[in-house]
């Protein structure tokens, strides 16, 4: 069965469950911190705020969990702020409480300033100091606007004090000032334009301030008519949004018989001014736009609450679950109002302007942006709520005429909804859910509005490059939670099976996570209020918020679990076939095929019947999502309902015979497929899904018989298999190994598969076909013919340079000499394919997996031993190209198949004595060196495999428990598999593998690893692995005396891995980076050898030759210098005299960092060797400009 592509990352992140708090568990330290604030002389500020900010940042989702200690947490602050307020001048105040005022505004945020501002003081004592505080001040100080914030939001509650503000101005005293009225409206107007959250404040106060009765009657309309000239002449958007701010806010706070006499002459004036034009690409003004529409009708409209409307009688969940299926007819009564009789409301005029509010709220429900939306949504509620019924009936009307636009019909009369637009949807289900929940949608309307509600739960269109109708999905959810609140049982009863097959199948097989927990939650909200689901309970255990959060579970698992109800076992198939089989995301696609395998089982008659004839012909559909799900899914049926049929004879008798035309016509869909499909863009997802079609063809025993039918299978394998793209080639091996183990494979289908990996054939067909080779069914006696030419052809793949054998003609030791002979010629790229040669390794390990035990029966000795050869080689593998160390991809893989074989064959080996060894000890210690060596090496991920290679083999036994291996330092290899160690982690490998160097048998590969970590450029890698290998060579002896390892041994080292790894900068340059450091820190200069200090003198002057490599030339020049600092010897006189050629270099990169390495040398000779010349040369080299 095809397994999925992809990790659902998303969902298992949302999968897991947040620990939720209980309780303010921080309030302690809250209140350290809060007197440290404030303490004026403790000088903590900063750092007091800055951890306050933290802890309140921990309950942003839980604020309320701060309101028991709110009082506690706000009154000392207010204490002190009017304390400096009424005290001492505005700036000294200002700067005693600046950090109060960002501790308050902080509160606001996380708890909102609604409940803030109640425990502020507001008392008449208050108000003219906050005033004068305010007048005080900067508007352009962008450090302070916490302080003017938080001071309108507290003048906004000090506003509203139970007495006339103009009794209590002093102000009106002294002849020639400004009212406080006045003052608080200019601090109003002062702020009113600006960029930040003061605006919002300033909007907040005036609103308060005009909503008073002693100040409106003056005041109201003035400002109304003020802010009508702004709008018609301002051009700032800040201003503007401010403007439409105040407005709205003034309309929600005032009381209606306050606002009515402006309404006519001002305020719906204000709706037709053409700034709404000037800024319409701002979704903000737009939104503030429609609710002050909103507010302004609202004004006109009594306040009511209509009688007409559906109200349901019985609102208790534990009543409701009492009785889910019984209702007695005077509660049906009850729930249902009688409609026809006119109410004595009706006979009210409705003003003319009411329609011109409705039809600006109708077109914000189209608008593109969700705020507008959503306002315009909740404007359309509220305004019906007090028309006529007649009248709030027309507008219904016209919501759900919003559904029908741009909606087509094809030819069959079905809908076609793919010119429609998203927005109008979405804001057209938005006020569906607001008119059902408040009542407004009587239960005559359910019939078309649950139609195309059904239809907007499936919303999914594909834009370009991206799709469109999650939110309109979402918002489908939220009506259906609204049917739930709103309707008795008896009236949702018609639409249950509509509703709730829809929910299901959203519910579970939509493509977002938030609209399957949205389904879901109004499934549940239906089940607790409404009682007639079926198996409501069931599958709400099944289909939770957790379960559904991740994708695979939720198609591959709950939905199966939920078929097995009957009611909903058709609709979830059909959504699958007709929907998910046909989705533009090719994911998508894929899990809806597996999850039809599935559901096979529980209703397999239903498929064949069915199902597959719907599928089979959309399989060669133009449409390639369409022929791509379609392909899947008849491949998964195909092989669910053998898997099925073997169980089952009268299944099998009806599929297997019964249903032979079907199984014909199967067969014949790869012939059938339009050749542009396989041809055109995107046709890799066509060729893949053929291919698996294939593949579970051939593995459910339904193979064609009809030649063009068989010729079409292996032409489409063939050239599948020389695609780029490495998931059709994937498919397509798994179609060749399904066809070969069907039907068997011959010699020359053999010999062509071979020929196909010669490195001068097409690139890409030589990756497919070695991976093919692997495919082919080894795990059967009769292949065994086969193996040692596809072996030799494998390995070969795997080699620097391909290897030339005859076919046929393998004998053994012949092959072991021609490998060791070949991989020292040079390679092109086109040979040294980095992904031909992994999928060499790839095949290989499938071969032995496929042979097992019988692998030394299979594979000769000699042919055995060239296959480790060609494992131990890749370990060498460090090809680089653009993409980076590609030669990591042929290191893991062949680690892979180490850890795989060895354990395999040595255990061979020992179970059976007198048989020859596959795996002798100089073997095991050459794969256990070089898996020391990965495991030491520089990329985490390349360490991690070596590191688990390492540890399956050093680890596995017999079955009588004797170890497979018996190598040097085993108990140190062992200790080290058995520790819970990470080896990505470089803190935690190198201390550990850095003593396995006293162990000479694996010294060499093990110190070459560790020396290219340690000339990494990752700081943490350089830093453990360089720290690690000093640390270890500081405290070795210079002779071996009696300890088994010494300075010397290890220098001896170096010279050979700089022998060895010559002209390979990416060891040579790290060698002689460390090599460096061991002579600055004087560790080189006790060795006392001569011939090991030319020995390396002489290689590292040889690997600086014609070198240009900047970083190369400044190791070189490191070493250089640490024999410069040696006793007087010639291998002294020969470094010193190649450093002065550098003074010369033609690099100035060079002759700096030559000069400094002289200058620092010369700064640290001892005092015997200071002279005139030393200071002279030093004077040279600080003034020369090098």
């Amino acid at each position: 069965m095809m397994t999925s592509e992809f990790n659902d990352n998303e969902d298992d992140a949302e999968n897991q469950i947040n620990q939720q708090l209980s309780h303010f568990e921080h309030a302690v330290e809250f209140k350290i911190l809060l007197d440290q604030l404030l303490d004026e002389q403790s000088g903590k500020y900063n750092k007091s705020y800055t951890r306050i900010q933290q802890i309140l940042d921990v309950y942003q989702e839980q604020p309320h969990l701060l309101d028991p200690h709110l009082e506690s947490l706000i009154e000392p602050v207010v204490i002190q702020i009017r304390a400096n307020i009424s005290s001492t001048s505005a700036m000294e105040a200002q700067s005693k409480c600046a950090w109060l005022f960002k501790y308050l505004y902080y509160l606001t945020k996380a708890r909102g300033y609604k409940t803030i501002v109640k425990f502020m003081t507001h008392e008449v004592s208050d108000l003219e100091p906050m005033v004068d505080f305010m007048n005080a001040q900067e508007i352009r100080d962008g450090t302070c606007w916490e302080t003017r914030y938080v001071c309108l939001i507290w003048l906004s509650i000090i506003c509203m004090v139970p007495f006339d503000l103009r009794k209590i101005d002093s102000g009106l005293v002294a002849s020639g000032q400004q009212s406080l009225i006045n003052r608080l409206l200019d601090i109003h107007k002062r702020y009113l334009g600006c960029t930040g959250k003061e605006r919002d404040a300033s909007s907040i106060l005036v609103a308060r301030l005009l909503s008073r009765r002693d100040v409106s009657t003056e005041h109201l309309i003035p400002y109304l008519q003020w802010a009508k000239e702004e709008l018609s002449s301002v051009h700032d958007v800040f201003k503007v949004t401010g403007l439409l701010s105040s407005l709205g806010a003034i309309f929600q706070y005032a009381a209606r018989d306050i606002l009515l006499p402006s309404l006519d002459d001002v305020a719906f004036p204000i709706l037709s001014l053409p700034f709404i034009d000037n800024f319409s690409g701002n979704a903000v003004i737009r939104k503030l736009y429609i609710k002050l529409s909103e507010r302004i009708s609202l004004c006109y409209l009594r306040p009511r609450v209509a009688k007409w409307r559906y109200q349901r009688g019985n609102r208790s969940l534990v009543k409701n679950l009492h009785s889910t299926t019984s209702s007695t007819d005077n509660s049906l009564q009850a729930n249902i109002n009688t409609h026809a009789g006119n109410d004595e409301d009706d006979d009210d005029d409705i003003p003319e302007q009411i329609e011109t509010v409705i039809e600006i709220l109708l077109n914000g429900l189209r608008d593109k942006d969700t705020i507008v939306r959503w306002s315009a949504a909740k404007g359309v509620g509220r305004i019906c709520q007090r028309l006529p019924q007649e009248l709030a009936d027309d507008v219904v009307g016209s919501l759900l005429e919003l559904f029908s636009e741009d909606v087509l019909k094809d030819g069959n009369n079905n809908l076609d909804i793919s010119a429609t637009s998203e927005h109008t949807w979405h804001g057209a289900c938005l006020s569906i859910a607001e008119l059902s929940r408040r009542g407004l949608l009587l239960p005559e309307r359910l019939n078309d509005t649950v139609d195309w509600i059904a239809i907007a739960l499936k919303f999914d269109l594909k834009r370009g490059s991206h799709s469109i109708g999650s939110n309109v999905r979402d918002a489908a959810c939220y009506v259906c939670w609204s049917f739930a609140r709103a309707y008795a049982p008896e009236v949702i009863q018609s639409y249950v099976g509509q509703v709730a097959h829809s929910l299901v199948c959203v519910s579970v097989y939509d493509r977002e996570i938030n609209v399957r927990r949205a389904a879901s939650a109004a499934f549940q909200e239906n089940v607790g209020r409404q009682g007639v689901f079926p198996f409501g309970i069931d599958i709400i255990q099944a289909a939770n918020y957790y379960s559904l959060g991740n994708r695979n579970q939720a198609f591959l698992d709950i939905s199966v679990e939920i078929a097995r109800f009957e009611p909903y076992r058709d609709p979830l198939i059909e959504h699958l076939v007709k929907i998910s089989v046909r989705h533009w995301d090719k994911q998508m696609r894929c899990l809806a095929s597996q999850t039809l395998h599935k559901l096979v089982s529980i209703a397999p008659r239903h498929f064949i019947k069915v199902v597959l004839p719907q599928l089979i012909p959309d399989t060669t559909s133009f449409d390639q999502n369409i022929s791509h799900g379609a392909l899947l899914s008849v491949a998964e049926i195909s092989l669910a309902l053998t898997e099925c049929s073997a169980h089952d004879v009268a299944l099998s008798d009806e599929w297997q015979t019964s249903s032979k035309d079907l199984r014909q016509n199967i067969s014949k869909i790869v012939r059938l497929i339009p050749e542009k499909n396989l041809t055109t863009f995107g046709s890799e997802h066509i060729r893949e899904a053929s291919c698996h079609l294939i593949a579970c063809l051939a593995e459910a025993g339904i193979a064609t018989t009809d030649n063009a039918d068989a010729q079409a299978w292996d032409q489409l394998i063939s050239t599948s298999l020389k695609r780029k793209e490495e998931n059709v080639q994937k498919s397509a091996v798994m179609a060749f190994g399904a066809l070969a183990r069907y039907k068997g494979i011959d010699e020359e289908t053999v010999k062509e598969c071979i020929d196909q990996t010669i490195a001068t054939r097409h690139l890409y067909g030589r990756r497919g076909y070695v991976l093919a080779l692997g495919a082919i069914p080894f795990d059967l006696p009769q292949m065994d013919v086969h193996l040692s030419a596809v072996l030799s052809a494998i390995i070969s793949a795997m080699a620097k340079k391909v290897l030339k054998f005859s076919i046929f003609n393998t004998d053994g030791l012949g092959l072991v000499q021609k490998w060791t002979n070949i991989v020292t010629q040079k390679h092109s790229p086109q040979e040294n394919d980095a992904e031909a040669k992994r999928n060499a390794v790839v095949a290989l390990q499938s071969i032995i997996q496929q042979l097992h035990i019988r692998i030394k029966e299979a594979i000769p000795y000699d042919q055995f031993q060239y296959v480790v050869q060609g494992l131990l080689n890749n370990l060498e593998d460090y090809s680089i190209d653009q993409r980076g160390d590609v030669g990591s991809w042929i290191r893991e893989e062949s680690m892979k198949v180490l850890s795989l074989v060895v354990p395999m064959v040595t255990r061979m080996d020992m179970e059976i004595p007198g048989d020859q060894n596959y795996l002798g000890l100089d073997t095991q210690m050459k794969i256990i060196a070089k898996l020391l060596k990965q495991a030491s090496e520089r990329i985490d991920r390349t360490r991690a495999c070596a590191g688990n290679a390492l540890a399956v083999i050093v680890k596995s036994t017999t079955d009588d428990g004797r170890p497979c291996l018996q190598i040097p330092g085993q108990e140190m290899l062992l200790n080290i598999s058995n520790s819970d160690l990470d080896w990505t982690s470089p803190a935690d490998v190198y201390p550990r593998l850095v003593p396995i160097l006293a162990i000479s048998e694996y010294r060499f590969d093990l110190l070459t690893g560790l020396i290219t970590s340690a000339g990494s450029r990752t700081e943490s890698l350089l830093r453990y692995s360089s720290q690690c290998l000093n640390e270890y060579i500081n405290q070795l002896p210079t002779t071996v005396g009696d300890a088994t390892l010494c300075l010397q041994d290890f220098v001896r080292e170096f010279n050979r891995i700089l022998e060895v790894h010559r002209n390979e900068d990416r060891v040579s340059i790290a060698l002689l980076e460390v090599v460096g450091s061991l002579f600055e820190s004087g560790t080189l200069s006790h060795l006392h050898d001569d011939h090991i200090y030319n020995r390396l003198l002489f290689l590292t002057r040889k690997e600086a030759y014609k070198s240009r490599d900047v970083r190369k030339l400044a190791a070189v020049i490191r070493v250089l210098v640490g024999y410069a600092g040696l006793p007087p010897c010639k291998a002294r006189t020969t470094a010193v005299q190649q450093l002065l050629t550098y003074l010369v270099h033609p690099f100035p990169k060079v002759r700096v960092a030559t000069a400094d390495q002289l200058f620092i040398y010369l700064t640290t000779l001892d005092d015997q060797y200071l002279d005139d010349r030393t200071m002279e040369a030093e004077e040279i080299i600080t003034s020369t400009d090098w």
